[in-house]
């Protein structure tokens, strides 16, 4: 059976910013969040490719990975684009928004509003690639919250992303402050959490 309780939190959130979707999407069946430490490994891992992206020399991002043994976490996309240069830089930035959900999940950073993009201060939140910090001062921040509002949230964000699309496909406009990209990419940092695989595919709406 889905989950109605999250659902009828969606409906309460949806209900007061004025965003109507539709009411028979069905309700979602959640696995158990994933362990606190595959989370973790997911954000550094984001944030090391997220840095060579923006940047940052992709030599370096590997090696700081290979020495916090996270190297072997990286999604084989991840990979090739640290080792050999292919891929979208702009696909991995866009992901700071999902990194943001991840560390909501950990407790990392207070808030998750789909209105707002993520901190400008959030690197500082995150290991400093550059003097080759390790990941003891992030854990140190850590309060990972409970299973009852990761899923919330994951049924929240999966609503959202379907209220993005059918707004795209009626060619409609969102409400100003609404950003498709930070909607999409926090609903798939969610979903992994409680289940499916990284890069996946687009999100079944």
């Amino acid at each position: 059976m889905g989950d109605t309780a999250s659902r009828a939190k969606t409906r309460k959130a949806l209900d007061e910013h004025g965003l109507e979707f539709h009411q028979t999407l069905p309700l979602l069946d959640f696995a158990e969040p994933r362990p606190v430490g595959d989370v973790l490994a997911r954000l550094f891992c984001l944030n090391a490719v997220a840095a060579a992206a923006y940047g940052f020399r992709s030599a370096s991002s590997l090696a700081w990975l290979t020495r916090e043994n996270f190297v072997d976490r990286l999604s084989i996309n991840e990979r090739i684009f640290l080792e050999h240069g292919q891929g979208d830089p702009v696909v991995f930035r866009l992901q700071v928004e999902g990194m943001w959900a991840l560390a909501w999940t950990l407790g990392i950073v207070s808030r998750l509003d789909f209105w707002r993009h993520c901190s400008s201060d959030f690197v500082t939140r995150l290991p400093d690639l550059k003097s080759g910090e390790g990941t003891a001062r992030t854990i140190m921040q850590m309060n990972a919250r409970d299973g009852d509002e990761v899923r919330a949230a994951c049924d929240l964000y999966y609503c959202l992303n379907w209220v993005v699309r059918e707004t795209s496909l009626r060619g409609q406009t969102l409400p100003p402050g609404l950003e498709p990209y930070v909607i999409t990419e926090r609903a798939r940092a969610l979903d992994w959490i409680l289940g499916d695989d990284w890069g996946a595919g687009d999100l079944d709406t």
